[in-house]
């Protein structure tokens, strides 16, 4: 949870450092896009920060208690 608050305040961060610059720079029509466009950017960026290296064959998946390897296949088609 920690890192996803952390997440959060670095995009709004960017956003908010990519409309101070709009307006310094004197493009006060396009204001929400910088900070929209560059928000939406540092959320694509930091996308997969949060998640665990795949490192030799990956993550251990379990479904109902009982763990699913990836090379099974479907056991049914429902």
């Amino acid at each position: 949870m920690t890192q996803a608050l952390w997440r959060l305040l670095l995009i709004c961060a960017v956003a908010a450092a990519g409309e101070t610059v709009a307006i310094v720079v004197g493009a006060y029509d396009v204001v929400p896009l910088v900070g929209f466009a560059l928000g939406a950017a540092a959320y694509v960026l930091t996308q997969d920060i949060d998640r665990p290296r795949r490192r030799g064959g990956g993550e251990i998946r379990y479904w109902r208690g009982r763990r699913i390897d990836d090379d099974d296949g479907p056991k049914r088609l429902n």
